[in-house]
């Protein structure tokens, strides 16, 4: 079910998403990436490049905020309320269950295009 979530999700956001936007895209790796930096390297004078990670990021999505910005392009409610549900899932470490406010589990099929979206929101645009 979340492989097909996932699916939809990505049909609804590829053609939202900038070109410029290369982490955990289908057809698109950190090469393709590079490359681009290289392209404008040798186009441009530049005086440094920046790397940066965001630590613990898929522990720290504000599921609330996420879900705000999932509304702009997702009417059904339906398939909002499952998003929803999936967030707030929680975990199960060593027997014992965790809830979740926070976050959104790395192992799911879901998590790279809801990390995509809500990186769209908060850095692209």
């Amino acid at each position: 079910m979340r492989a097909v979530m996932a699916d939809i999700l990505n049909e609804v956001y590829e053609n939202i998403f900038l070109d410029t936007s290369y982490g955990l895209r289908s057809g698109r790796n950190y090469h393709d990436a590079i490359k681009e930096l290289n392209r404008i390297i040798g186009r441009c004078k530049v005086s440094y490049v920046l790397e940066a990670d965001i630590k613990e990021f898929f522990d720290n999505v504000d599921q609330k905020q996420l879900m705000e910005f999932t509304a702009h392009n997702i009417d059904d409610k339906n398939f909002s309320r499952y998003i929803a549900r999936f967030l707030k899932s929680g975990t199960i470490e060593e027997g014992k269950y965790h809830k979740s406010d926070k976050g959104t589990a790395q192992s799911s099929p879901l998590s790279p295009i809801l990390a995509n979206i809500y990186l769209h929101y908060i850095l692209d645009i």
